[in-house]
C-alpha cells in the first residue's frame, strides 16, 4: 500500500501521514513517450489487500445504491456498503528483513533524484492491522481538520455540495477503515510498513514515503506545512486563517512524492518525468476514475476532487517546475512555497512571485443581532470555485470559471431558533470577484439556475418586492431573488466584477450583512488568504491517508498489465 506523509494544518498529534496517489495512468502514458520502457525493471507487486472494519459504534453504515448520477448537474454522490474482508497472510521474517534492508539504498537513490541531502537514517518497523486500525480511529477523533470538516458538513450541504441526508462521519469511518495504510512517523523518524502485505507489494512505497522523510530532514515538514499568517493590527476585527496556503503546500509535498515515485518506477529505463512533463497533465484527468473502489467512486464530487488535488494537480505543478530545473521543483518550492491553490493551478502566477491580496470578513456580530450566532467563515479559492461550478454546471464550464476567478469569501451564521434543524438554520453570505464583468454575470446565472436542485421550493421573487440598502444596487438587471423553504436567496451583481449572495437570513439582517461585507471589500481587493470552505478534506492527514490505497491499486494493475488501461 502506497502512502505519503503530511501534517495537520493547526496541530500534529501522533504519527505524521498522508496518502500516495497511484501513477497507473501515468505509467501507461509514459509508454507512449519512452519507446522500449522495460516495466520488468520495476518491482512486480502482488495484489494489495484492503483492510475492512465494520465496527463503527453509534454510526450506521451507509446504504448501498445501485447507480451513480452523471457527473455535474447535481452529482453529489451516493453511499455504498463495504465489501467483505479478504483473506490474508502475514509477511515472513525474511521478507521483512529484505524490505527494511532496501531503505538505505532507496534513500540514496532519492537523494540523487531530488537533490535533498540525507541527514540521518530512517528506521523501519512493521505495523499490524490492529495497530493501524486503532491509529486510524484515534486520529480521526484527534485530527483538527477532520473535526472541522464535520462541523462544516452543514455548510457544505447548504451550498449543495453534499446531499442533505449524507452522513459524513459514517462515510469517513468507512473510507479510512477500508483503506488502512502504512505510514511515516515524523516524531519517531520511522517508516511503518504493514505485516499483512507482501514485501514486493510494499517496496515501491518506500520511494514515495522516503521522499517525505527527506523533505522532513531538510525542511521540518511539521512546521513547514502549517504556515502562520502575519499578525495584523486589526486582528480583532478580521479573522484570518491559513488553509489555502496549507492546501497549496500539501500539493507541493505530495506532488514531489508523485514525481519521485514515477522516477523510481522508471529507474531502469534511463528516463524520468522531467523528460516528458506533459504526461503529468494527462494523468490528472485520469486520476478521478476509481473503478473497483465504489466507496470513493460514488462519493460526492467535492470529496473526490478534493482528495485528488494534492496528487494530481500537485504532480502537474511539480512537473511544470521541473522544466525550470531540479532545484526549482524540489528545494526551491520549499524555500518559496505557493501562497494558495491559485498558484498551484496557474504555475505562471507562482513564478511571477506576486504578493497575494485578499478579501476580508468584518466582525458581523452587530449585524447578526440576537437571533443569529457565528457558525463558520472562510474563503472559496480557485480550486473550491472549480469544484463548486462543476457541481452546479459541468466540468468544461468549471475549468473556464476557475480561470476567471479572482477571489471569494463566505460567512455562515446559525439561527438560534430551536425549531430550525439542519441546513435550514444556516444563513450564508458569499462574495466573489471575477476577472471580467461577463464572468461575474455568468457565475450569477449559474448559481441561480442551480437553486431548484438545492431547494425543494425555489420561487423567483419580483425585485420590486424586496428592499436594498446602500451601497447596494437593486434592480432587475443586478439582482435575482428567490423564496425557498429555508428563507430568501439574493444573487446580486456588484461593483468590481463581483457577485454578492445571501441565503437564509431574514430580509433586514441579510441587507445589513451585505452592506457590511461590501464596505469591507473595495473592488480592488481581489484574492483570499484565509480559511477555505473545502480545504479540510485536503489538509486533514487522516482523511487523505485512505485515498492512496485506491490510486496505489491502479498503479499495480497498470504495472501488471502495461498494455491495458485501468480507467
Amino acid at each position: 500500500m502506497f502512502v505519503v506523509t503530511g501534517s495537520n494544518r493547526t496541530q500534529v498529534k501522533g504519527a505524521y501521514l498522508r496518502f500516495c496517489a497511484s501513477c497507473a495512468p501515468l505509467l501507461l502514458l509514459c509508454s507512449s513517450f519512452f519507446v522500449g520502457v522495460d516495466y520488468s525493471a520495476a518491482q512486480q507487486p502482488q495484489p494489495l489487500l484492503i483492510a475492512q472494519h465494520t465496527d463503527t459504534p453509534d454510526k450506521k453504515p451507509a446504504p448501498a445504491s445501485p447507480s451513480r448520477p452523471p457527473q455535474g448537474k447535481g452529482d453529489i454522490g451516493v453511499r455504498v456498503e463495504q465489501a467483505s474482508p479478504p483473506s490474508e497472510r502475514k509477511i515472513t521474517a525474511e521478507e521483512a528483513r529484505q524490505l527494511f534492508a532496501s531503505i538505505d539504498e532507496t534513500l540514496t537513490w532519492l537523494s540523487k533524484d531530488t537533490g535533498y541531502a540525507i541527514k540521518q537514517k530512517v528506521k523501519g518497523e512493521l505495523a499490524s492491522r490492529e495497530q493501524v486500525a486503532k491509529y486510524v480511529d484515534d486520529r480521526l477523533n484527534d485530527d483538527e481538520d477532520a473535526k472541522r470538516l464535520e462541523r462544516s458538513e452543514i455548510v457544505l450541504k447548504k451550498f449543495g455540495l453534499l446531499p442533505r441526508d449524507f452522513d459524513l462521519h459514517a462515510f469517513l469511518i468507512q473510507l479510512l477503515q477500508e483503506q488502512v495504510a502504512g505510514y511515516y512517523d515524523v516524531k519517531t523518524k520511522s517508516m511503518y510498513l504493514l505485516d499483512w502485505l507482501s514485501a514486493d507489494s510494499q517496496k515501491p512505497v518506500l520511494a514515495h514515503e522516503l521522499t517525505h522523510a527527506l523533505q522532513d530532514q531538510n525542511f521540518d515538514l511539521k512546521t513547514w506545512e502549517t504556515p502562520k499568517a502575519a499578525k495584523r493590527s486589526d486582528k480583532e476585527e478580521f479573522t484570518f486563517d491559513e488553509d489555502e496556503a496549507a492546501t497549496a503546500r500539501s500539493a507541493v509535498a505530495e506532488g514531489q512524492g508523485m514525481v519521485t515515485l514515477v522516477d523510481y518506477m522508471l529507474r531502469g529505463t534511463g528516463h524520468t518525468l522531467a523528460d516528458a512533463p506533459q504526461v503529468a497533465t494527462m494523468m490528472r484527468s485520469s486520476m478521478t476514475g476509481n473503478s473497483g473502489f465504489p466507496l470513493l467512486e460514488r462519493a460526492p464530487l467535492m470529496i473526490r476532487e478534493s482528495l485528488v488535488f494534492p496528487y494530481g494537480d500537485g504532480l502537474a505543478f511539480e512537473a511544470a517546475l521541473l522544466e525550470k530545473g531540479k532545484d526549482t521543483a524540489f528545494s526551491g518550492a520549499f524555500r518559496r512555497p505557493p501562497q494558495n491553490t491559485h498558484e498551484i493551478l496557474d504555475v505562471a502566477t507562482y513564478l511571477k512571485a506576486t504578493p497575494a491580496r485578499w478579501l476580508v470578513l468584518p466582525d458581523l456580530r452587530n449585524e447578526l443581532g440576537s437571533g443569529y450566532e457565528k457558525y463558520d467563515e472562510g474563503s472559496i479559492g480557485q480550486l473550491d470555485t472549480r469544484i463548486l461550478v462543476e457541481q452546479y454546471a459541468d466540468k468544461e464550464t468549471a475549468a473556464k470559471m476557475a480561470d476567471a476567478w479572482k477571489g471569494g469569501v463566505y460567512y455562515a451564521a446559525g439561527n438560534k431558533d430551536p425549531k430550525l434543524k439542519g441546513s435550514a438554520r444556516i444563513g450564508l453570505v458569499y462574495l466573489s470577484r471575477w476577472k471580467t464583468e461577463d464572468a461575474a454575470d455568468e457565475f450569477a446565472k449559474i448559481y441561480g439556475d442551480y437553486l431548484p436542485k438545492r431547494y425543494a421550493r425555489a420561487t423567483p421573487l419580483n425585485v420590486k418586492d424586496v428592499k436594498c440598502g446602500p451601497p447596494e444596487s437593486c434592480d432587475a438587471k443586478t439582482v435575482r431573488a428567490f423564496s425557498t423553504e429555508e428563507g430568501q436567496v439574493w444573487i446580486q451583481r456588484v461593483e468590481g466584477a463581483g457577485v454578492l449572495i445571501s441565503e437564509g437570513f431574514d430580509g433586514a439582517t441579510a441587507s445589513k450583512l451585505r452592506v457590511q461585507v461590501l464596505s469591507a471589500n473595495p473592488a480592488k481587493l481581489i484574492q483570499v488568504q484565509m480559511r477555505s470552505l473545502m480545504s479540510p478534506v485536503r489538509t486533514s492527514a487522516i482523511i487523505q491517508e485512505a485515498v492512496g490505497r485506491i490510486f496505489a491499486d491502479r498503479l499495480q494493475r497498470a504495472m501488471q498489465n502495461p498494455s491495458r488501461s485501468v480507467n
